[in-house]
């Protein structure tokens, strides 16, 4: 599984959220979130865990800011010639 930043600045766009309010949440400057929003640092356990308080979501519906990478070689059917 993958973590999909785009779901995350669009859940907090759809929220009327700014970049600013975010890094308040999580104790950092504006710039600073908008980094980890970017994927340029790492988004730790407990920042994920504000970041889904702050917008509303419950823990059983997470998985909404994740993708499941299957490799090409597990897509391909098996061809028994």
């Amino acid at each position: 599984m993958e973590f999909n930043r785009n779901r995350l600045k669009a859940e907090r766009i759809a929220r009327g959220l700014t970049v600013q309010e975010m890094g308040e949440v999580l104790g950092v400057s504006k710039g600073t979130y908008s980094k980890k929003e970017n994927g340029k640092l790492p988004i730790d356990v407990d920042e994920f865990s504000l970041i889904t308080n702050k917008f509303g979501i419950e823990h059983k519906d997470i998985l909404i800011f994740f993708t499941l990478n299957v490799s090409e070689m597990e897509t391909k059917e098996i061809s028994y010639v």
